[in-house]
């Protein structure tokens, strides 16, 4: 969902991809990807007796467009939701987990029990999506990292670390998160992103990273509903006058008991502070050739899955002529 109302608030340009660096891009599965799943045109994902595949297409195309850029992409997938966001789901994980092997074992893609549960579950296919996601990027040789909590909170923790040079998201609460740098939108095949960065929202507004995690509370986020009557114009006004969340809460005559939602919200913005990225390795394998026909195969055909593999090995060689490691990038 993002922060309400902050459209004028985070300024999106279009930069060349020379910008990112070092030259790696971290991918919220579940924002960027799954979304991007959304707008598929309907009558290529309404086929309830086959089971959706949508997602490994516009994931191969992703790595195919980064390496082309000699850019290397890190797919990042959800671990346990934030419970001020929505409840964990466990049993449907479990599920999708199922669903996900039984498909892998048959490579059947008209296995119409997999279809069937996977079109009544919006929840359940995106699960599926990114089991099979983390499977495909093993095979290509490509970084697939499972956060310890919201992926985007992870993919955040990379880019302030400076292990990645953007975060592929659809809103700026990867900003929120401290990452320094959001792309919005890959145009990789152009040579171009639409980006957001974090020093361009502080000269903005003229606040530092603590007050705009105090303005996303109180104009209203994914962890809390807000304060009623304040936007972000009134929001940027009252931290500059005030400092911070809590004297604000206090100077619009809000209860002390009432504040302790505002301050368990504010709470969740601090943990990427907690989150360690050591003995995260993210460079380039080496492609496992049978396997990537084998996972392609149900979704194009066994002559398109080949030529498609191809394809991966060249830019996977291309690619390693020049740079394979962060070590060499640092």
């Amino acid at each position: 969902m993002g922060v309400k109302n902050w459209k004028n608030l985070v300024s999106w340009q279009m930069v060349g991809t020379d910008e990112i660096s070092p030259p790696c891009v971290a991918i919220d599965v579940s924002n960027y990807m799954i979304r991007r799943m959304a707008v598929v045109p309907k009558h290529r994902s309404a086929n309830k007796e086959r089971v959706p595949l949508t997602h490994i297409t516009l994931t191969l195309g992703v790595i195919r467009a980064a390496l082309r850029r000699n850019i290397l992409p890190v797919f990042v997938v959800d671990g346990p939701p934030e419970s001020l966001k929505r409840a964990p789901q466990p049993d449907l994980v479990y599920k999708a987990v199922r669903l996900y092997r039984r498909f892998s074992d048959s490579e059947d893609p008209w296995d119409s029990s997999v279809a069937l549960a996977l079109s009544e579950s919006p929840a359940l296919r995106t699960y599926f999506a990114a089991e099979h996601i983390k499977d495909l990027c093993s095979a290509v040789g490509i970084p697939a990292i499972g956060a310890p909590s919201e992926a985007e909170m992870m993919c955040a923790v990379l880019c302030r670390e400076g292990i990645v040079g953007t975060v592929a998201s659809n809103d700026a609460d990867a900003l929120l998160f401290g990452s320094p740098h959001v792309s919005r939108r890959l145009e990789l095949s152009k040579g171009q992103v639409e980006r957001a960065r974090l020093v361009d929202m502080e000269e903005a507004t003229g606040l530092d990273l603590d007050q705009l995690r105090d303005l996303a509370i109180l104009c209203g986020c994914d962890f809390h509903p807000g304060l009623k009557g304040v936007g972000p114009r009134k929001g940027v006004i009252l931290l500059q006058r005030y400092g911070s969340l809590v004297p604000v809460l206090r100077a619009r005559g809000v209860s002390v008991s009432e504040r302790e939602s505002f301050v368990r919200a504010r709470e969740v913005f601090d943990e990427p502070s907690h989150i360690s990225v050591s003995g995260i390795e993210v460079l380039i394998r080496s492609p496992v050739l049978p396997r990537v026909v084998r996972m392609l195969t149900p979704v194009m055909g066994r002559k398109k899955a080949e030529i498609r593999t191809s394809d991966i090995v060249r830019l996977w060689k291309d690619f390693g002529k020049e740079q394979t490691t962060m070590e060499q990038w640092t």
